[in-house]
């Protein structure tokens, strides 16, 4: 499988936009953008197009998910042996999966397109998920966790792993290293299991364990007595010191100090606020004269204000008189001009409703002709329309009777599919016995005698007359429950081809097949019956009802031609409209000449009131000139009040003493005599709570109880070491035996060894890589002559070592015919400069006959990989 584009739509950070990945060559491709760009979400969606169901809500899905709640999806184009194809999946909202080829032909969809995307992949893709996909920050080759799906998680890869060098290096049976050492190995277990847990850490309730818990608690007591011990003697420090600060407080001269100076602060304070009462009260008397000044200077204004108000209203006055007298010569002269137009256009309207009177007759007798044709046609389509609704209630009943859907046919394929391969186990499994005799004496199994070369399974006895009996036993495996397997899958198959109402998936796909056509036929028909009745038939039975009544109600010859009386009715209508816009432009002019005249007579009634309102207002002339020579006087007499006591307020706020100073030295000195009360009374009550401490702890006898815990702790702690050093001991057994056994195995991993040494020569010449018998994975790197084990090695050559194995595992399974693209994340993040040149030859090397796809947020250092630079394509979306 090779990838050629990714598309994203909705995912994460691309909400309401479609992201485009394409360009992806057979080589390295490299997409170099900086970080936050999205290239992990690119790996994570790819990663769920592949292993994510679309109607999963599980943690792989819901993550692509972006922050406004929109249904992500994700399509990626793949090469395969057939051709070209176009993977498309949707979540969580109206959730979808589709497979098209490369002319765009849907070819299945959803449950289908899953099983379709399971036997594209053939099942490999869920191992090279974990061995040549790299997420970003991964640097080992598994998950290193406890829980429950990391374990899985292990377990699938392992069996991955196993399937993959099995494939290219043959069976391994014969590398079990003999069961001597099994048994010794046993027994080491035995004995660390008494001790030790299997990742080395003390056993409940062993020796080891119960010596650490017993050493832990005596640590916890001996920390208590010790810390309680500490106590009481700080408890003692601490009295003699508060003690001795009571006494300084307690002191007579210090406390007539303290008074001498709140004495004197009260006084100070008493001064200031008398002589801040004399201040406020002449800010009092400017304000009054402030006030007065202002009064008389308003009289003055108002008095002048009355004056000119009142020249000014007989102005106006005398203006709207004259305006008045225009107004009602132009308002009686239009009344006459709207009269005479409403009299030519009531005249108009009569000659134009008697035109239309003529027109509707004439135009009813041409519509009844027309009436009867709609008929026929109505008519017409009804028998089409009841044809097509046959046709559409036959197709449905044929579709009632096969009452499955595609989802059992996938059910049955896979079932069989699964059949298939147990049944390939089970005959790969398989030991093959055979004899070459010599004379007439045959062996026999269960009575029968052996012709023919035997396959064998499971445990069997062989009876060798004059020798005896011999027993063969093929060994354990994981598939010892494959007939059960085999039983169980016969009947799910059994049960799915049920669902699908046939015996064979020959049957079942040609039951498929022709419901297809029935639902094909069954749209077809609806379709038609749209395209003559797209309101229904009832719309049409109605329409059909309603022509024949128009056909039959009116008469069919006209006595007039509608189009002459139409010309004549339309040369009236414009005689018409010309006389109403006449009308019209007569009695708005008529209504805007009243409209000026009201506005008139209104501006002179106000002008008159304003006029009347000013002279009552003023009175008379001679009493106003004498009130506003007074107010003259008035204004004077207030200003030199308001100088005079403008001067008195300077002069005291001049020497007045600071009151707020004179309040603070007031509370300060009171908050010493405060604060030396509180701190008095604290000591007291500190000094008596110390004394009844003391007492307490000093009949408990703590010191010597805490000698004790001490020698008891220091044996604990030599049981503990002394179980330790043993674990140490048979763990160092136990590697042993397993590198003598390892040896044996050593052509198990010829395969992935060979792939695997030119590429470690590339970062360390002369460097082996010792491979876990268990794990099947890098365990320890071999550098003159000392094995170095990988997790004492730094982060750049663990990183290197992962990326290198999982390139020698895509060999080995291009190899196989099942070429996987490898995909790293941001994998070489801990690779110096100079080895990451060595890695990208590395890459090279592998890329001449596998894809490789690059992410990384390294721009510049990456430029020195060379292969297909990628771009994407971000658009906005509907």
């Amino acid at each position: 499988m090779k990838l050629r584009s990714i598309a994203l739509t909705n995912v994460r950070r691309f909400a309401g936009r479609r992201a485009t990945l394409d360009g992806i060559g057979d080589g390295i491709t490299v997409l170099a953008e900086p970080n936050e760009f999205g290239k992990s979400t690119f790996f994570d969606a790819l990663h769920a197009l592949f292993f994510e169901r679309h109607r999963s809500r599980a943690r792989g899905a819901a993550s692509l998910q972006p922050h406004t709640g929109a249904a992500p999806e994700v399509a990626a184009e793949i090469d395969l042996p057939e051709g070209r194809f176009r993977i498309e999946k949707r979540w969580l909202g109206r959730p979808a999966a589709r497979i098209m080829d490369a002319t765009g032909r849907l070819i299945a969809q959803e449950d289908e397109a899953e099983a379709w995307i399971d036997r594209a992949v053939s099942g490999g893709l869920a191992g090279p998920s974990g061995l040549l996909w790299v997420r970003q920050g991964l640097l080992g080759l598994e998950p290193e966790g406890s829980s429950a799906a990391e374990k899985s998680e292990r377990e699938r890869l392992l069996a991955t792993r196993r399937d993959l060098m099995s494939s290219v290096a043959g069976e391994i049976d014969m590398l079990t290293g003999g069961r001597r050492m099994d048994a010794v190995l046993a027994r080491v277990a035995e004995g660390l299991s008494c001790l030790a847990t299997d990742r080395l850490r003390p056993k409940a309730k062993g020796q080891w364990a119960a010596a650490i818990e017993e050493a832990e608690s005596l640590e916890t007591r001996e920390a208590d007595l010790a810390a309680r011990a500490s106590a009481l003697s700080g408890a003692l420090s601490s009295r003699r010191d508060a003690e001795r600060q009571r006494q300084a407080l307690e002191d007579p001269d210090a406390e007539a100090v303290r008074q001498t100076a709140l004495a004197e602060a009260r006084a100070a304070h008493a001064a200031a606020a008398a002589h801040a009462g004399r201040v406020a009260q002449a800010r009092q008397e400017v304000r009054l004269a402030e006030l007065a000044a202002t009064a008389a200077a308003r009289d003055l204004a108002a008095l002048e204000t009355q004056a000119q108000r009142l020249g000014e209203a007989a102005a106006r006055h005398a203006a709207a008189v004259e305006e008045t007298q225009r107004a009602l010569g132009l308002a009686t002269g239009a009344r006459a001009d709207d009269e005479a137009a409403a009299a030519v256009l009531e005249g108009a309207r009569a000659a134009t409703a008697a035109l239309r009177l003529r027109l509707t007759a004439a135009q009813r007798a041409v519509l009844s002709g027309k009436a009867a044709r709609d008929h026929a046609d109505l008519a017409a389509r009804l028998h089409k329309a009841e044809t097509f609704r046959q046709r559409e209630e036959e197709a449905r009943a044929r579709l009632a009777a096969r009452p499955f859907r595609p989802e059992a046919l996938a059910a049955a394929e896979e079932a069989a599919l699964t059949l298939d391969r147990l049944r390939a186990r089970a005959e790969a499994r398989a030991v093959t016995l055979s004899f070459d005799y010599d004379t007439g004496v045959r062996a026999t199994v269960g009575g029968r005698a052996i012709e023919v070369p035997l396959r064998i399974d499971r445990p069997v006895e062989v009876d060798l007359p004059g020798l005896g009996r011999m027993r063969l036993d093929p060994g354990e495996r994981a598939e010892d429950d494959l007939p059960r397997q085999t039983a169980a899958a016969e009947a799910a198959l059994a049960a799915a081809l049920e669902a699908c109402a046939a015996t064979t998936l020959a049957e079942a796909r040609r039951n498929l097949a022709e419901a297809a056509a029935d639902r094909d036929e069954c749209s077809r028909a609806a379709e038609l019956l749209a395209s003559v009745a797209p309101e229904g038939m009832a719309r049409l039975r109605q329409d059909l009802a309603r022509t024949a009544a128009e056909a039959a109600g009116a008469p069919q010859d006209p006595s007039e031609d509608p189009d002459a009386v139409a010309a004549l009715l339309d040369a009236a209508e414009l005689a018409e409209t010309a006389a109403a816009a006449a009308a019209e432009a007569a009695r708005r002019a008529a209504a805007e000449a009243g409209q000026r005249l009201a506005r008139s007579e209104a501006s002179e009634a106000a002008c008159r009131a304003a006029l009347d309102a000013a002279r009552a207002e003023a009175g008379d002339a001679a009493e106003h000139a004498a009130r506003a020579e007074a107010a003259r006087h008035a204004v004077a007499d207030t200003a030199g009040r308001l100088a005079a006591a403008q001067d008195r307020l300077g002069a005291l706020e001049a020497s007045a003493p600071d009151l707020d100073t004179a309040q603070a030295r007031l509370d300060r000195a009171q908050s010493v005599i405060d604060r030396t009360a509180r701190e008095r009374a604290e000591l007291v009550r500190r000094v008596a709570e110390l004394d009844g401490f003391i007492r307490s702890e000093a009949s408990l006898g703590i010191e010597e109880e805490l000698e004790e815990v001490r020698g008891r702790l220091s044996a604990a702690r030599d049981r503990a070491r002394h179980c330790e050093a043993e674990v140490r001991a048979l763990v160092r057994l136990r590697r042993a035996l397993e590198d003598a056994r390892t040896a044996a195995r050593d052509a198990y991993f010829g395969p992935v060894t060979a792939e695997l040494r030119p590429l470690i020569a590339l970062l360390h010449e002369g460097a082996e890589l010792r491979l876990d018998d268990r794990t099947l994975l890098p365990a320890a790197l071999a550098r003159s002559g000392v094995d170095e084990e990988l997790e004492i090695l730094s982060g750049g050559t663990r990183e290197q070592i992962a990326i290198l194995t999982r390139l020698a595992f895509a060999r080995l399974l291009a190899r196989r015919g099942q070429p996987v693209p490898v995909i790293l994340d941001d994998a070489l993040v801990h690779t110096d400069d100079a080895r990451i040149e060595a890695m990208f030859t590395a890459l090279h090397r592998i890329a001449r006959d596998q894809q490789i796809l690059v992410l990384t947020c390294r721009q510049r250092a990456f430029e020195a990989l060379g292969g297909e630079r990628a771009l994407v394509r971000i658009e906005d979306v509907a």
